[in-house]
């Protein structure tokens, strides 16, 4: 990845959503693995893992599809460096950037995710204790990934809009919610959901209270960016104020509004009560909001990303 915003491509916005998304299925995964009671994980004498049918669903190929979301993202990495040989050059020599920071969390969420994925599918000879470690440091490495995403852009200090602490904190929320719906979706689709139909309504309802603080975040990320654009502002300022109103009124306003803040924010947050409150699996239900989810969050991505850029590439003449 090249210093600017002018260079961010397409790939940059698959990598922060599929990585993003990854770690945040890994860090709900994760969570949910410390909460399997003890007496859960194994046969006498309690010493290996032995996972029922029912946890090698949820978990062990909850765990896999993170794998294979966080492979992809580092794929799109990958591709946007150019050449595999940077990326191993930033994980050999690395520095103290961000991008040397956020490429070994990746890769060390990338391999935890494997060995979690194997042990809860019942491949080979795991230790209790082991796995449990691993959990939280799984879940630590998908905490910095999360965040991650957002200090990258955040770092790019040619774009007056991503330079704010906000950010992250954005990318974190969309993260988290992100993961929680690909973890609601899988347990439909693997069949989990009927043994875990009341752990599944908790964990849609911790996903709406994530859906109001992201909305919370977007509102405060967008008003004090907007602000900046006041009178006796500097150049950099008025370029925050001119990103924000090509996002909100910009050629990608209806992306904003309609597939973000309404499909990506609102809706699932209705659905999400919805399932909270109902004690019977609603599986139609789960799978559209759970998309819904997904979508709002690679769409925010791409917009936040355009609009950004917007500032740079117009002084450039290039929009």
């Amino acid at each position: 990845m090249k210093e600017g915003a002018d260079v961010l491509s397409d790939l940059v916005v698959c990598y922060l959503f599929l990585g993003g998304t990854g770690a945040g299925l890994c860090l709900v995964l994760s969570v949910l693995g410390l909460l399997v009671p003890r007496s859960c994980l194994s046969t006498l004498p309690g010493v290996h893992l032995h996972p029922s049918a029912a946890y090698r669903k949820l978990l062990g190929s909850g765990l896999v599809a993170a794998f294979v979301l966080l492979a992809l993202g580092i794929v799109c990495l990958v591709a946007d460096l150019g050449n595999a040989e940077r990326m191993i050059l930033l994980l050999v020599h690395p520095t103290a950037s961000y991008l040397a920071v956020g490429s070994w969390a990746l890769a060390a969420c990338l391999a935890l995710a494997a060995a979690l994925g194997l042990a809860w599918l019942g491949v080979g000879v795991w230790n209790v204790a082991l796995v449990r470690v691993v959990h939280v440091v799984a879940g630590l490495a998908s905490l910095v990934v999360m965040v991650y995403t957002g200090l990258l852009l955040q770092s790019l200090g040619a774009v007056p809009l991503w330079a704010t602490p906000w950010l992250p904190a954005l990318f974190a929320a969309s993260s988290l919610s992100c993961g929680i719906a690909c973890a609601l979706a899988l347990a439909q689709i693997t069949g989990a959901a009927s043994a875990f139909g009341a752990v599944l309504g908790r964990l849609a309802a911790v996903d709406a209270a994530v859906i109001v603080v992201e909305a919370a975040i977007v509102a405060v990320f967008v008003y004090a960016a907007s602000q900046a654009g006041a009178p006796l502002s500097n150049g950099t300022e008025l370029a925050a104020a001119q990103s924000v109103r090509e996002l909100v009124a910009g050629r990608n306003a209806q992306l904003f509004w309609g597939c973000f803040v309404v499909l990506g924010l609102a809706v699932p947050f209705a659905l999400d009560v919805v399932l909270a409150l109902r004690r019977r699996p609603l599986p139609g239900v789960v799978l559209f909001a759970s998309a819904c989810v997904l979508v709002g969050g690679f769409v925010m991505r791409f917009c936040v990303v355009a609009a950004g850029a917007h500032p740079v590439l117009s002084s450039m003449g290039v929009m």
